[in-house]
């Protein structure tokens, strides 16, 4: 039973917590070190970790019953209104890690100032 719970629950929620610190990290050397950078990767980060979530969960259904997705395919519109509801729900896993992770990114910078 323990063994289950940390596959169904721990697991998926280290997964969302990684990808909240992965992503902007990634999209931080993309944007210029400025506050509008830094808005515009807090808006970039927050819309690709919700996708990527729901993708994830998408592909967690996909695991469980391979039947699923071919039953998904058939009303695409309101799978994918059911996933990103999944991914935006989950914010309140990765939603607190991104803002520290965007929130420090000045601390990184190299040629702008704070």
């Amino acid at each position: 039973m323990t063994g289950d719970m940390i596959a169904d629950l721990l697991l998926p929620a280290f997964g969302l917590m990684l990808l909240a610190f992965v992503v902007p990290r990634g999209v931080e050397v993309l944007v210029p070190e400025t506050v509008t950078g830094l808005v515009v990767m807090a808006l970039v980060s927050t819309l690709l970790c919700w996708v990527l979530a729901s993708a994830g969960f998408a592909m967690l259904y996909g695991v469980q019953d391979g039947g699923i997705l071919a039953l998904l395919g058939e009303v695409p519109a309101a799978s994918a209104g059911h996933f990103l509801r999944l991914g935006a729900k989950a914010a309140l896993i990765w939603a607190p890690i991104l803002l520290l992770t965007v929130s420090t990114a000045p601390r990184r910078w190299k040629t702008a100032v704070w």
